[in-house]
């Protein structure tokens, strides 16, 4: 097992690094302005951070490290092993399907761009008026829920780094590799590109996380600082783009405003996280958390016209974005039964985590799971429909690996590591 991996570990760096980051900026506004400005913008304002609203984190912190001891203790750790299967399909069949989705996403792209002229006269809207051309993106869906193919790349990209990873315990050929490679390496590009107009700079961020969590998991320890090094680059080089773009009338250097548009969202989401606490709130009865399920239930629109009244009197406790996991568990459920909604996750989490160390297809999808624990202060993205259908992708692709892969074996990962 790999303690610093764990759900638990990720929570703890992911909470610790936007109170951090949010007080620093907090405590020297003089020298943050932009970020005074987006704050008024935002109608944010500093009475929100009570001593009640720090108790509610703190307390939920407790409770989620107490699901998590819970279930160390009731889990039982069988041997480490991984199950061996066909590489060499793997790759071939997950080539296929992220074509796929790379196909219906380019398309889409392209036909949006023909009713504006062509891909140039996009791309030159996107720089004058980047809102208009996401308007036109989305105007110009090609069906109902099209835009989950696109959020499904950074489950497929991480599935290509995991088989890539799998080479170190099995032989895997040349063109299975390079299979995997542009696999990766597209929805890089794709999510780097795509975000500037699009927004949802987090489907990069995830793809990036994802991909490294995967590969540590599989080698069976924290590999490749550098390689992570580089993608924070990578992703930082979209969000400065993005910010640019969308903050064109402010006179100042790209990366100021991207640097200050980071420290922002992270005042923002610690905003989110404490808002609800200082006043008096109807509670949603999930419709906050399982916002998600709903949408793939097709039954979002019916609960959006019941919740309607309460979630219009949330208005003034939510900034930009949306309410982090601990404050959405206390928005929807009150603080008992938020508790053991955040007591549960914890629970599931770790179970998830345990069977990350026993199977390719969970290791892949704790990597999912691990790099929205590491947003998990900008909103409950694991309950996402664009994360619960990255999940049920990796499983579709893992079922097609399994139905065509010969009889499995297993093999210990702490032998082949000796």
């Amino acid at each position: 097992m790999m303690p610093i991996l764990s759900p638990s570990n990720l929570i703890l760096i992911c909470w610790g690094a936007t109170i951090a980051i949010a007080g620093v900026t907090l405590n020297n506004l003089e020298y943050f302005d932009l970020v005074t400005l987006f704050m008024v913008r935002e109608n944010l304002d500093l009475s929100a951070f009570t001593l009640i609203g720090a108790i509610w984190i703190a307390l939920s912190m407790l409770v989620y490290l107490a699901g998590d001891i819970a279930a160390r203790a009731s889990l039982k750790t069988p041997p480490t092993f991984m199950t061996n299967f066909d590489l060499e399909r793997a790759a071939t069949i997950l080539f296929g399907v992220n074509f796929i989705l790379i196909a219906i996403t380019c398309l889409w792209v392209v036909l949006s761009a023909l009713k504006l002229g062509g891909l140039a006269n996009l791309v030159a809207m996107a720089y004058v008026d980047a809102i208009g051309a996401r308007d036109v993106l989305l105007g110009n869906k090609l069906f109902t829920g099209m835009r989950l193919f696109y959020a499904a790349l950074p489950a497929t990209g991480c599935f290509a780094a995991a088989i890539l990873t799998m080479k170190i315990y099995q032989p895997l050929s040349r063109k299975a590799q390079l299979f995997c490679i542009i696999t990766l390496s597209v929805n890089v590009v794709a999510l780097f590109i795509l975000p500037i107009v699009m927004s949802q700079r987090l489907l990069l961020f995830q793809l990036l996380l994802s991909s490294y969590l995967v590969t540590c998991l599989l080698r069976r320890k924290v590999a490749g600082i550098a390689w992570l090094g580089l993608a924070l680059i990578v992703f930082l080089t979209t969000w400065v783009l993005r910010e640019s773009v969308i903050n064109a009338q402010i006179q100042r250097p790209i990366l100021d405003i991207g640097i200050q548009k980071l420290a922002f969202y992270h005042v923002n989401d610690l905003w989110n996280g404490f808002a609800p606490l200082h006043t008096e709130i109807p509670h949603t009865l999930g419709g906050v958390s399982l916002r998600g399920f709903m949408f793939l239930t097709f039954t979002d629109g019916f609960f959006a016209h019941v919740l309607e009244p309460k979630m219009a009197k949330l208005d003034g406790v939510l900034g930009g974005g949306d309410f982090p996991f601990f404050t959405a568990a206390y928005v929807d459920f009150g603080p008992f039964l938020g508790s053991l909604f955040i007591a549960a996750c914890a629970f599931i989490f770790r179970m998830i985590f345990v069977k990350a160390h026993q199977s390719f297809m969970w290791a892949c999808v704790y990597a999912q799971l691990g790099a929205a624990l590491l947003f998990s202060t900008h909103g409950i993205y694991f309950t996402h429909q664009n994360f619960l259908f990255s999940v049920a992708v990796i499983g579709f692709i893992w079922v097609l690996v399994r139905g065509v892969s010969m009889q499995p074996k297993a093999y210990s990962a702490r032998s082949s590591d000796a």
